[in-house]
């Protein structure tokens, strides 16, 4: 798996490997062979790279590795492949007009958004009856809602359009 680091404005990307007790870790081009050693509550490390003792501590804070080693401190921000896409696909589906649609059959319960509302990233707009149960249907990222297609009491299929939203800056 990739694991992609930001420190400042430098980003750099990194693959790790287990080769026994070690992590081959390729970036840049170069590899090196790391041995890692726990010491304590889990906070310090011993770190053997390519035959170099290093001691560091490690904490987070506000979502960010601080990272202490050679008697200095680096605020170092980690991602891995998945977290990665899984921004993208976040970051993308908040803007553009888009229609949020029925996932199942059912009864339209409540409709809590009218036209000109502004919603947030997961706000209910609709709640259907299937099966039994109470389904709310939110929001897939902040907009500004253009048209409600259903009302209370009405039956709706699956990918029926419930909700279209638009762009949240958009003043329609």
């Amino acid at each position: 798996m990739k694991y992609y680091t930001r420190v400042g404005g430098t980003e750099r990307e990194y693959e790790f490997a287990h080769d026994g007790d070690a992590l081959v870790v390729q970036s840049n081009g170069t590899t090196c062979r790391v041995v890692r050693t726990q010491i304590g509550d889990g906070t310090v490390f011993s770190l053997l790279i390519d035959d170099r003792a290093y001691d560091c501590l490690v904490d987070f804070v506000d979502g960010k590795a601080v990272v202490q080693v050679l008697g200095e401190r680096v605020e170092v921000e980690v991602e891995d492949d998945r977290e990665r896409a899984a921004r993208a696909v976040s970051a993308a589906k908040s803007g553009g007009k888009r229609t949020v649609e029925a996932a199942m059959p059912g009864v339209v319960v409540s409709v809590d958004v009218a036209e000109g509302d502004l919603v947030e990233d997961g706000q209910t707009l609709v709640v259907l009856d299937a099966m039994k149960m109470q389904n709310p249907i939110g929001a897939d990222g902040a907009g500004r809602v253009e048209r409600v297609h259903v009302k209370v009491g009405e039956t709706v299929s699956s990918g029926d359009p419930l909700v279209e939203l638009g762009d949240p800056e958009s003043g329609e």
